[in-house]
């Protein structure tokens, strides 16, 4: 298995962060787990990071040459 296969698999993952994390501020849950609260602005913040994740990720997997 080579560096560009993990980074497929990894982008799928990173946009299911996205998209959970993306749900979660639209709706504005708020919840602790495991002593950290996840409100609105956590989630936004996770959700902006999780998209520059994912966007670098499938640029490695499927874009670079």
């Amino acid at each position: 298995m080579n560096g560009k296969e993990i980074a497929k698999f990894l982008s799928g993952i990173a946009v299911n962060q996205v998209l959970t994390h993306g749900a979660l501020a639209a709706s504005g849950v708020e919840f602790r787990l495991f002593g950290v609260l996840y409100d609105r602005a956590l989630n936004t913040t996770a959700a902006i990071i999780w998209v520059v994740v994912a966007i670098l990720l499938v640029y490695y997997a499927w874009l670079k040459r």
